[in-house]
């Protein structure tokens, strides 16, 4: 079942008044439910898991919502399986975190509301505005800022992350990536002769040497040992160590590629932020370190810490 709705979420500090606003305005309480969110890895979107104490069905639910601070929409695919199945998905997939939450559902009418006690987070609220033939897209943002209002939450509130983000991301402190697909780099790339960007863009083999875009003075090319899945670098075709060997017009193309390459990450992948960066000469860890490039690579909570990711 594919469902489009309209979501907001945001941190309260006092649930029971948002009940008892919310009884005012007519909704109908639907009960309390305990709830497990299993989320997946995954390279673009979320995959998670549902799991409801009592019931002997389980949901795969796979959606993707920009992570913006206030309401978006949604686009979500429900997957109803019987729950003896959930250990098998446990079991195949990689779990990036799991969330456990008491959930109270109110209906007031296109809207589901939300009030969450999450394990280890806090008291959160949630909208899902439903829309229909009767409400489009832009009708249902009316709805949801219009219930915000009435419910008294402010924009310091709103809540961009998914829980499992949050989750992902709380007290993890200072990790190193591992990446063990680029040992094969590590290992062997002493036994390349001449340079690797320079033999790259002259061999005219853009397809296989993942070139993916081609300026006046710079190029785009895939990192086939990545540190995040869509990680790119930008060079200059010329071959030159140091950002005060550029001239004026390969300096601003190289920056305006670099924002180019962000916009089409941000497209496919919607990454949570960025890290973008050059490593100057072999002690800073650069792995080409007479031909500059600039390392762009995206970045969503929880995946590791900032400083071994360049």
């Amino acid at each position: 079942m594919e469902k489009l709705n309209v979501e907001v979420k945001a941190r309260v500090a006092d649930p029971e008044e948002v009940r008892r606003r919310l009884l005012e305005l007519g909704a109908e309480e639907m009960g309390t439910f305990l709830q497990t969110d299993t989320y997946f890895l995954t390279s673009k979107g979320r995959l998670k898991l549902r799991e409801v104490e009592g019931l002997e069905e389980a949901e795969l639910i796979y959606y993707e919502r920009r992570d913006e601070a206030g309401p978006r929409a949604c686009r979500a695919l429900v997957l109803k399986l019987p729950r003896r199945a959930s250990g098998a998905l446990r079991e195949a997939l990689p779990v990036r975190s799991v969330v456990k939450k008491s959930r109270t559902i109110f209906r007031l009418g296109p809207t589901e509301i939300h009030l969450d006690e999450v394990e280890g987070l806090g008291s959160f609220l949630e909208l899902e505005v439903k829309t229909g033939p009767d409400l489009g897209r832009e009708e249902a943002l009316g709805v949801a800022r219009e219930l915000l209002s009435e419910l008294g939450v402010d924009a310091g509130a709103l809540v961009p992350y998914s829980y499992g983000d949050m989750v992902a991301g709380a007290g993890r402190g200072l990790r190193v990536l591992w990446a063990p697909w680029r040992m094969a780099y590590i290992t062997r790339a002493h036994e390349a002769g001449g340079c690797l960007l320079c033999r790259l863009h002259e061999e005219g083999k853009d397809e296989e040497n993942k070139i993916i875009y081609r300026g006046r003075t710079c190029f785009i090319v895939l990192n086939i040992y990545p540190y995040n899945t869509g990680h790119v670098m930008v060079a200059p075709y010329r071959h030159v160590a140091y950002p005060t060997d550029l001239t004026e017009e390969e300096m601003l193309e190289l920056w305006e590629t670099v924002n180019m390459a962000m916009r089409a990450i941000e497209m496919a992948y919607s990454p949570h932020g960025f890290n973008i960066g050059m490593n100057i000469g072999r002690v800073a860890g650069a792995g080409v370190e007479d031909h500059l490039h600039v390392h762009v690579v995206p970045r969503w909570l929880g995946d590791t810490n900032f400083m071994p990711v360049l």
